[in-house]
């Protein structure tokens, strides 16, 4: 297995990452993974070989030996035979194909959760430069593809080189000369499939990565469609996805062309496989030298012989297609997380809330320092304020507390525990984060409040909203806390999501509280609203406010100003008002024309 790919550098326009025998290795891993089954298909695989090679016995026995001599008893025997094999070919036929596809859905199945088990774990940043659709697009259309295979494409083809390998040592053993021109057409399909090869391959890898740009396109119009009314860019939108639904179209038609040009190319070369037999039998029987039953016989081999071929070139478009959704299956599940606890992380116990940035120094890319040499002490429950210019750098110190990402240089610590040293579910349990953009899963308002404490009671939710002053406005929805919130929250506004994010974050009872513009989306009534229960939130407890309305932090603690990363100001509302620096200047620029408009409205 190949560790370490780094999926970031576009891998939509990568070289292969892996040869076909490694794909195809790690593909049939998944189905050994069940030997039960496993061993089951075998025995009906050889069950169906054995009848399929005496099937044909059966016929040259009753046209040779039966019809020749008009032994009556002996026809009604053979025929018996005959049918009694074509019910066990059911049989057996039935068996293997329901056993393969368990199998295969099985192995789907945990490839699947696999993958979504890795994007659970995957660190940040690789959402940050990967599209959503793009990721969906693993977890459905390319797995899809490798379902194809597994569910018993893959072992049916197997089986069918040991069916062609059975019956080319049993038309040896009849007879060697209608056995050459029989299999004189094989080195024929071998390279007929060698040189269409390389051409499907390409064909099918490139409709899997156009069909991925269309998935990531809708995904985007999905969750942008308000903006895009907002903007009237339908017709532009529609521009857009016209263009890559028809690189889609175009991709498939290419593959398409391949495939038309392969299966006919095939078919042909198999029916000259019985001009070859009928000429050498027809010539062989002239002379005395062979029988028509054997004629008849390998008539039916034939048919037996180049079914199994042509099934197997058949099933190679399935191969190209599933090797080529599978490899982008693995480059996801072999992608390192940025971030990892160490092998020795210890639990992060119950905190007080001392946090200490300590000569930090940390950038996204290489090149770009976003913080340099930060240092700040933020004492066990103290509610402290980061203010400052878009890009200074405020949402990245959270972002750092959280280990969303790791730094390059310096520590951070709670209570003296430098959080790389402890697990990162236990370090994410211990602080709360109310974003701006507050996220709302598919489910009720009751289910997304307890979101981080599945375990508890209704009773305990209704306190939580009580405490922060929502519970009126969530049971005056439409169903109460029962109501449907709809993908992302849609049914709700942005204030009643943020008031559900809130009480979300006071149930889980974090030691650390962050609140990224947690008010920026709650309108001036519902935020005067919950003023109160914010105080209820924050109390006894550390504290980190990023806020966009600077009015909303006049009563921090402290008021910590940063510019290009740096802190260039530290205060109380007051003593920086006083100092009439930076935050004066940001202060006023708020407050100021607000103050205007009241006068110009009154």
């Amino acid at each position: 297995m190949s560790r370490g790919i780094n999926l970031q550098d576009n891998p939509e326009e990568r070289s292969y990452v892996y040869s076909d025998s490694t794909l195809l290795n790690r593909m049939v891993s998944y189905l050994f993974a069940y030997k039960g089954l496993f061993a089951v298909v075998c025995i009906l695989v050889a069950l169906g070989i054995g009848i399929t090679v005496y099937s044909p016995i059966v016929l040259k026995s009753a046209i040779d030996d039966e019809f020749l001599s008009g032994n009556i008893d002996g026809l009604i025997f053979t025929a018996g035979l005959y049918v009694v094999l074509q019910i066990a070919s059911w049989l057996t036929s039935y068996g293997n194909e329901y056993s393969m596809a368990l199998m295969g859905q099985k192995a789907v199945y945990q490839i699947r959760q696999e993958l979504y088990e890795q994007l659970q774990d995957l660190s940040q940043d690789f959402y940050d430069k990967s599209s959503s659709g793009r990721v969906i697009s693993r977890i459905t259309n390319d797995i899809d593809r490798m379902s194809e295979l597994l569910s018993g494409g893959l072992i049916s083809s197997f089986a069918q080189i040991f069916v062609v390998f059975a019956i080319g040592v049993a038309i040896f053993f009849f007879d060697f000369y209608m056995a050459i021109a029989t299999i004189a057409i094989v080195p024929v399909l071998l390279l007929t499939t060698i040189y269409f090869r390389k051409k499907m391959r390409e064909a099918y890898r490139s409709t899997r990565k156009t069909i991925s740009s269309v998935t990531a396109n809708l995904a985007e119009s999905i969750s942008g469609a308000k903006v895009t009314k907002s903007f009237a860019r339908e017709q532009i939108n529609i521009e857009r996805f016209d263009e890559v639904n028809r690189a889609d179209y175009e991709s498939n038609i290419d593959a398409g062309k391949a495939q038309s040009a392969f299966f006919p190319t095939v078919r042909f070369i198999g029916g000259l496989g019985i001009f070859f037999i009928l000429w050498i039998g027809g010539f062989l029987l002239i002379q005395g030298l062979t029988t028509i039953g054997t004629i008849v016989m390998f008539m039916q081999y034939s048919s037996s012989f180049f079914r199994p071929i042509l099934i197997i070139t058949n099933f190679y478009t399935s191969v190209q297609s599933a090797f080529a959704g599978a490899e982008r299956v693995f480059l996801v599940l072999d992608e390192e997380p940025s971030i990892e606890d160490k092998e020795d992380a210890f639990e992060m116990p119950e905190v007080e809330g001392h946090i200490i940035f300590n000569h930090v120094t940390f950038s996204y890319v290489e090149g770009k320092v976003i913080l340099e040499d930060f240092n700040l002490d933020i004492q066990p429950g103290e509610t402290i304020a980061l203010v400052g210019d878009t890009g200074a750098g405020k949402t990245t110190v959270v972002s750092l507390l959280n280990r969303f990402y790791d730094i390059q240089e310096g520590a951070i610590r709670i209570d003296g525990i430098d959080i790389r040293d402890v697990t990162q579910k236990s370090l994410h349990s211990r602080i709360g984060l109310v974003l701006q953009d507050a996220f709302l899963f598919m489910g009720t308002v009751k289910d997304n409040i307890r979101y981080g404490r599945p375990e508890a009671s209704d009773e305990e939710i209704y306190e939580a909203t009580e405490l922060i002053g929502a519970r009126r406005i969530l049971e005056g929805l439409d169903e109460g806390f029962e109501t449907e919130v709809g993908e992302r929250g849609g049914r709700l506004s942005e204030g009643e999501r943020q008031l559900v994010s809130f009480a979300r974050a006071l149930l889980a009872d974090p030691s650390v509280l962050v609140l990224d513009e947690a008010t920026s989306s709650i309108d001036i009534y519902t935020e005067h609203a919950i003023q109160k229960g914010m105080k209820t939130l924050l109390k006894g407890r550390t504290s980190i406010v990023i806020a966009h309305r600077l009015s909303t932090i006049v009563n921090a603690d402290r008021i910590v100003v940063l510019e290009d990363g740096k802190i260039v100001e530290t205060g109380t509302h007051r003593e920086l008002m006083e100092k009439k620096g930076k935050y004066y200047s940001l202060y006023e620029l708020q407050i100021r024309p607000r103050a205007q408009h009241s006068m110009i409205t009154n």
